[in-house]
């Protein structure tokens, strides 16, 4: 390949944990590849893998330690055993042999939030080589050439009988849930109006929409609803009847625009479920933020035109949206993690302020609503039409966790996958963009010669960039990182490849919505471990897949782009990978239910969960990190609890602080509402209710 410049570097030190290893770097087309004797295995790296690479002057160690001695006398006692002598003395004299000050260190982020350092001579140019072919194999490829389209299955992927991209089928998920489509009594059916993808381009080509409304008239709602993306079926609560359907935001814009057909559609189907006055239209949206949709032409139900005889009630949930997550994530990648290349253990102790603790705060706030929405369909027999702005990142997010709740069968290894094609590949979320695949400039950053290869800009997409002090740049800089002087920034020197070749990529869409999601349905796991059949290496290797390109089924924005580039017969479903190891991802505690007993309608025969709000907690398997690493310390966090509350003493007792609660008062505001519709006393009576 041309990009190419070097492919194999011997002789280098890789810095992981707090554990440096000399090895061999080797640069294929698709993977950085690093081997030792020191190591049991081979380190992979797939190039859409990468989240930000650093290029800097000096040895990894010097962000630890001044000089060869001090790093002789505290990192080798500690990182070696007398078993590994022999390799122990070979790295003494490797940082013998190399000025630690004039060595060049690459420092690689990975999306998995692996991060890891190599340490290279600076003769013949060898960094700089290697430095410019992970920039040209990082975005230097499209779609159609990433690894998914040219991997080949192992064996035991090439035994299953069929391929995974077969798993779900939407007439025969819709017969377990209850319905017949084709039976003529069945008070729905399918819709072939999007088959090309016409009516909204982000949509699957089939959809299931009440049986007496004809397709003309949902043609006219995806008119009134953002990206055609008109109200339909995801899930049929068989018990009531109820239902949980999805849209995006309507457009009611300033002029305030009303749309008879949709009104008449989302009618329907709140009247065709046993209970008809215990609706609900959720806005997974904060209220201001759906409030400034109405200038862009967006905004949120008139309710005015949908109380249906005061039988539905609208509620905000208070997500906030992608932006905030990559920046919570971003947070948490530079104020935490950005040192395990270098260190053993880290710790949260000084960092309970830190942006990145919101990160717990959102997923608590999210599955708060999860259970009381669950509650209200189990209990009240609610019909749920939920939204967001285009219905992709946090609609996915909320309905998926509800039937995650509600449906043991979406908690075994083959209903969780059907519950991730059916309400997140082919209902488009935008796996793409929000992954960054194809990556972009901003995500390297060379610091070897002048300051900076350009200015860099923290404000963009916070997902892919990080601080200026991750970035190893010296201490005599002065000033921060926005103060540097131009001048010294147009003296960088210009890269050695050609990116004009490359086409430009934009990473302000890119966000962890599928693995906050992810990180949620682990919180459930871990409450509730002997009703998932699933472990959480599953899951953890789920986020891994998600970014590694090895597979198709997170490649593409929408069921749209990717029959385009013909997929299922080009590449490999990711559950296949899954199923080929099954044994690897079960859950041996797993307790099977027969939940096949229709006749027995009692509360006790119900398999629902609800998740344990006091211990949302970090997932530090994810991160690589053990437990008591991110645990905060209980004396700073009494000392904390203290100056807050001497601060608070004179806001009134009504109106609760954001600190003290974790949401901002928009947030707040929407509970609020929430719970006074949805309070335990206002839950009907079980078993009359069945009668």
């Amino acid at each position: 390949m041309e990009y190419l410049k070097i492919t194999k570097i011997e002789d280098v030190v890789l810095h992981k944990k707090g554990i440096p290893t000399i090895g061999t770097l080797h640069l294929t087309t698709h993977h950085l590849i690093f081997t030792s004797k020191s190591l049991t295995k081979e380190i992979w790296v797939p190039y859409p893998l990468i989240l930000s690479v650093f290029k800097n002057q000096g040895s990894t160690l010097l962000t630890r330690y001044k000089d060869l001695d001090e790093m002789i006398q505290y990192q080798v006692p500690q990182s070696f055993t007398k078993i590994q002598l022999s390799s122990q003395k070979k790295l003494i004299q490797w940082y013998t042999n190399n000025d630690m000050w004039s060595l060049i260190n690459i420092k690689i982020v990975l999306k998995d939030y692996t991060i890891f350092s190599i340490d290279f001579p600076i003769d013949d140019n060898i960094a700089n080589d290697v430095y410019d072919s992970l920039y040209n194999l990082t975005l230097g490829v499209s779609l159609d050439q990433l690894y998914a389209f040219l991997y080949t299955p192992n064996e035991v992927e090439l035994k299953l009988k069929d391929t995974s991209y077969r798993l779900y089928n939407l007439k025969q998920e819709m017969i377990r849930q209850g319905l017949d489509l084709d039976s003529t009594d069945c008070s729905w059916r399918l819709t072939t109006a999007n088959q090309d993808y016409q009516i909204s381009s982000t949509y699957p080509s089939q959809l299931i929409v009440p049986t007496i409304i004809p397709d003309s008239l949902i043609t006219h709602c995806s008119k009134y609803r953002s990206k055609g993306r008109f109200p339909t079926l995801t899930y049929y609560y068989k018990r009531h009847g109820n239902t949980i359907t999805r849209s995006a935001q309507p457009t009611p814009g300033i002029t305030k625009q009303r749309s008879i057909q949709d009104e008449k559609l989302i009618s329907t189907i709140f009247g065709l479920s046993i209970i008809k006055d215990q609706n609900l239209i959720v806005d997974a949206r904060p209220l201001t933020n759906a409030l400034a949709q109405v200038a862009l032409g967006g905004g949120t139900e008139l309710m005015d035109n949908y109380n249906f005889n005061d039988t539905t009630k609208r509620l905000f949930l208070g997500i906030d949206n992608i932006h905030i997550m990559s920046d919570t994530m971003n947070s948490f990648i530079d104020n935490f993690l950005i040192d395990s290349d270098i260190f053993t253990e880290l710790s949260f102790r000084g960092k309970l302020n830190n942006k990145f603790q919101n990160w717990i705060k959102y997923n608590k706030l999210i599955l708060t609503a999860v259970d009381k929405l669950s509650k209200a369909m189990i209990f009240n027999g609610s019909n749920i039409l939920v939204h967001c702005s285009d219905g992709w990142d946090r609609t996915a997010q909320v309905i998926s966790l509800i039937q995650v709740c509600i449906d043991p069968y979406f908690r075994t290894l083959e209903g969780f996958m059907v519950l991730v094609e059916k309400d997140w590949v082919t209902f488009g979320h935008k796996f793409r963009e929000r992954s960054h695949h194809l990556g972009s400039p901003d995500c390297f950053h060379d610091n070897t010669t002048g300051l900076f290869n350009k200015k860099l800009s923290l404000n963009d997409n916070p997902f892919t960039k990080l601080r200026a002090k991750t970035l190893n740049v010296s201490s005599n800089m002065g000033g921060s990182l926005h103060d540097i002087d131009d001048d010294l920034t147009n003296q960088s020197k210009k890269p050695t490849f050609t990116r004009s070749k490359l086409a430009p990529r934009s990473n302000k869409f890119a966000a962890p919505i599928f693995q906050q999601f992810l990180d949620c349905v682990y919180q459930l796991q871990q409450q509730n471990s002997n009703l998932f059949e699933f472990n959480e290496r599953f899951l953890r290797r789920l986020v891994y897949h998600v970014y590694s390109c090895q597979y198709g089924t997170f490649l593409f924005n929408s069921e749209k782009e990717a029959k385009e580039y013909q997929n299922t017969t080009r590449t490999r479903s990711v559950w296949d990978h899954f199923r080929s190891k099954k044994n690897l991802f079960i859950n041996k505690d797993y307790n099977h239910v027969d939940f096949k007993n229709e006749g027995d309608n009692s509360v006790e025969n119900i398999d629902w969960i609800s998740p344990d709000l006091s211990n949302v907690k970090w997932w530090s398997q994810l991160y690589g990190r053990k437990p008591d690493e991110m645990k905060i310390d209980v004396d700073e966090q009494k000392t904390r609890s203290g100056i807050s509350n001497i601060k608070d003493e004179s806001r009134s007792n009504n109106k609760r602080s954001s600190s003290e609660t974790g949401t901002s008062p928009g947030i707040i505001e929407s509970t609020r509402e929430f719970l006074s519709f949805f309070s335990l006393d206002s839950y009907k009576n079980y078993d009359n209710d069945t009668t």
